[in-house]
């Protein structure tokens, strides 16, 4: 969603990037990034930080199963509870220098890491009017630190602070003028994806 040097109606160097790795998984299979243990460490807490942030809210939250599409994107939410006209995304921060523990910090971080846009996408998908995230602080299990990280650092003092603050919720209502921007992009990327494909078909 970056704008270019060229201006707002173009890719950003970015974006094309990403669109690039995504023609050559689609053209020969090939994915660049095998995960590492960051993305291991979120998506083992997944469904201990979704438990939790039902707990917040006093609701029984489940992973949200299901991948939405439209015209122009495709995404699938952490938490989709209708009755609150609410979705959930997660985030499991790796230690405590990397969590936002202040506001304004997990605004700079979501603002940085495309997670705004990425909540109005989904509250589109899925046609709600609020959208959460939560970036969570849970300590990683034994199994994942490797001999030379610091247990006392990553385990211990996480385990010493209280639950209720190793979270830090943002919160986003619908914007349809940010929507209307994703459609624009989203028409762009596609039409530069077609141009890859094209050049080597």
């Amino acid at each position: 969603m970056g704008r270019s040097k060229d201006g707002a109606n173009k890719l950003s160097d970015t974006a094309k990037s990403h669109i690039r790795e995504v023609a050559k998984l689609d053209l020969f299979n090939y994915e660049s990034f095998d995960g590492n243990k960051y993305t291991e460490k979120g998506n083992f807490l997944e469904d201990i930080a979704i438990q939790a942030s039902g707990f917040l809210r006093n609701q029984n939250y489940q992973k949200h199963e299901g991948r939405i599409n439209n015209d122009w994107i495709t995404g699938e939410c952490d938490v989709l509870d209708k009755k609150n006209n609410l979705i959930i995304d997660i985030k499991n921060s790796w230690d405590i220098g990397t969590h936002p523990f202040f506001k304004d910090e997990a605004e700079i971080k979501a603002k940085k890491s495309g997670y705004d846009i990425q909540v109005q996408g989904y509250m589109w998908l899925y046609d709600v009017e609020k959208a959460d995230i939560d970036f969570w602080l849970f300590p990683p299990s034994e199994e994942m630190l490797s001999p030379y990280e610091d247990r006392t650092k990553l385990i211990d003092l996480v385990e010493a602070i209280p639950l209720i603050k190793r979270v830090t919720t943002l919160s986003f209502v619908r914007d349809e003028s940010i929507i209307q921007k994703i459609k624009v992009k989203s028409e762009l990327a596609q039409e530069y994806y077609e141009q890859l494909i094209k050049e080597l078909s």
